[in-house]
């Protein structure tokens, strides 16, 4: 019986599975992006309940009975979650509607620059290169991107709340020894405390860099100034880049309202905010924990992005941190996560040395 496989490919049986893997693997992405309306509030959802679980297992370490933690826990994610979601809804529509006259100010602060202060010509050719018309224009995204991501927090917050409270169940049984025999069930745990360890050190980096980006932004005057600290919080859980991108509508704003100091000032500030938070911090919370290669991330987030929309923007370091993890938990696939990971490298410089 003649197959369809060529026989170059079948006597290599690990070719063959790695193409049978790349097809897999590309169906599975083209399922994904095809159900993103579906997927992006779930996995956000999934998100969302990663990051509360850490405050269910420290009220139960606080003497709280499970029950009382675990509705504990639920209303704070219902609570804070809420918030967010006015905040951003609210906010994004009033700076729509407000876009007109930020786009007035913007054509006056060039129109002001140009004429008086610039006998060489440079901010001449600035608006040739970034025109007020360009810097409307990412305001608006902006906006757009705030829209979809409130709308999509608002079912999240649902999902987590109900993945909250099956997740004792869930937890028993895996205790009794549901799927023991299957090595997925059975790393899964381990995987669980990794991903875990990883949000919390994270959440304590982005909320420092978030309250400093806020403090910094009502004492230069910036409009909604607590919608993109919320923004900086959720971006920065990708490094270097989150904060940047963040940083890109307060900066137009401050330009718009308050002048070029006012702008070169959150640019400035934002840029040492995220040296401190990622050569400093990182370091010093993370210790031996994951910590992902630069250009791992940059390649993650924007490929996220592009498959699920905005929400894949604050999804990319959850997914690539549990693949990462995964490959990690995997003595065939280990050496993948070392290349990935800078921890991979460190514990085998660590181990050479004498």
């Amino acid at each position: 019986r003649q197959s369809i496989v060529p026989g170059w490919v079948r006597g290599a049986s690990n070719l063959f599975a790695m193409l049978v893997t790349a097809v897999a693997v590309g169906l599975a992405l083209f399922l994904v992006a095809w159900l993103a309306p579906v997927v992006a509030p779930l996995g956000l959802g999934l998100f969302l309940a990663a990051i509360a679980a850490p405050l269910f297992t420290w009220l139960e370490r606080r003497g709280r009975s499970a029950g009382l933690a675990l509705a504990l826990t639920i209303g704070v994610v219902v609570l804070v979650g809420g918030g967010f979601v006015v905040l951003t809804i609210a906010s994004a529509h009033t700076l729509a509607e407000s876009m007109i006259g930020y786009a007035e100010a913007l054509n006056a602060r060039y129109d002001d620059v140009v004429p008086a202060t610039d006998p060489t010509g440079a901010a001449t050719t600035l608006r040739d290169v970034i025109p007020p018309e360009a810097l409307v224009g990412a305001l608006q995204s902006a906006v757009d991107i705030a829209l979809q991501i409130g709308s999509s927090l608002a079912f999240a917050i649902v999902i987590a709340a109900l993945l909250l409270l099956d997740g004792p169940r869930l937890s028993r049984l895996v205790a009794g020894g549901m799927g023991s025999a299957n090595p997925v069930f059975r790393e899964a745990p381990a995987l669980a405390r990794a991903a875990v360890t990883y949000l919390v050190v994270r959440i304590r980096i982005n909320l420092l860099t978030a309250l400093g980006l806020l403090a910094l932004m009502l004492v230069v005057g910036v409009d909604y100034a607590p919608l993109w600290a919320v923004g900086a919080f959720f971006l920065s859980f990708v490094p270097y880049l989150g904060l940047i991108l963040a940083l890109v509508p307060p900066t137009i704003l401050a330009f718009a309202e308050s002048g070029p100091v006012a702008a070169l000032a959150i640019v400035a500030g934002g840029t040492v905010l995220n040296v401190i938070a990622e050569n400093v911090l990182e370091p010093t919370l993370t210790g031996r924990a994951l910590r992902l290669t630069t250009w791992l991330v940059f390649a993650m987030f924007f490929f996220w992005a592009w498959l699920i929309g905005p929400v894949g923007m604050l999804l990319a370091m959850p997914i690539t941190v549990l693949i990462v993890l995964v490959l990690d938990h995997n003595e065939r696939t280990r050496w993948v996560a070392a290349l990935l990971s800078r921890r991979g490298h460190e514990q085998d410089g660590g181990a050479a040395a004498p």
